[in-house]
């Protein structure tokens, strides 16, 4: 039985390899790996909100075979590294077996639950991000909560996260604003990158739920890089 092996950076850019296994063969398995978890996901409930333990079997399974065929490496270093090809747009909530809030679920209601992008922080003598900035948004009708955190890769897969600041608006009309105190119980979190590529992610917190987010359109119209690239501007 051959060996499928993973492919190298080169095999993703086009160029010329070593390697036995085709690119296409290699594109080809992930993309039915995807597009079966993207059924499955899809499938179900909203945000997997409620999803009975046979669906979240069936959804779970598929999402496991696409984690084992993620072809980015070192995913947590890639997410902050130029030309921010990952760190850039907004992502919508697709499937989570969280319990909590970050599932979208306020009360009786289920939330539309996205993560946008805001820039960086912190550039290294290389010019590398040290520090990512993000919102994480559930809307519920005319209800909007927002938490706004940066993160810091510390591993090739782990992201710390800091939060900074939570805030609540009614009708686009700000109503409340919470700033985090530095280092206060319960102000960090973390996310394991489990697989990444241009418009989907699987991630898996600290409390070992999945989150898996595929990118939509960009909230305000315009990423924070496209707002750059226009500006003709650095990220900020």
């Amino acid at each position: 039985m051959a060996v499928r092996k993973p492919m190298s950076h080169l095999c993703m850019l086009g160029e010329a390899t070593d390697a036995p296994v085709s690119t296409a063969n290699d594109e080809a398995t992930v993309e039915k790996a995807r597009s079966d978890f993207l059924a499955a996901a899809l499938k179900g409930p909203k945000n997997g909100v409620d999803a009975s333990p046979e669906q979240r079997e069936q959804i779970e399974s598929k999402l496991e075979r696409l984690i084992e065929l993620n072809t980015v490496k070192e995913p947590a270093y890639a997410l902050l590294r130029p030309p921010y090809q990952y760190f850039d747009g907004t992502f919508e909530l697709l499937y989570t077996n969280t319990a909590g809030g970050s599932s979208g679920k306020v009360g009786p209601f289920i939330g539309d639950v996205t993560q946008t992008f805001l820039g960086i922080r912190d550039n290294d003598a290389m010019g590398f991000s040290r520090r990512g900035v993000f919102t994480n948004n559930v809307q519920v009708g005319p209800l909007r909560v927002s938490l706004q955190a940066r993160c810091e890769s510390k591993t090739e897969e782990k992201l710390v996260i800091t939060f900074e600041e939570t805030s609540i608006s009614l009708f686009g009309v700000p109503v409340k604003k919470k700033e985090f105190e530095i280092g206060a119980k319960g102000s960090k979190g973390s996310w394991s990158i489990l697989y990444m590529d241009a418009s989907l992610r699987v991630l898996k917190t600290n409390a070992g739920n999945y989150m898996v987010l595929k990118r939509g359109a960009p909230e305000g119209g315009e990423s924070w890089m496209e707002r750059q690239n226009r500006l003709g501007s650095e990220p900020l």
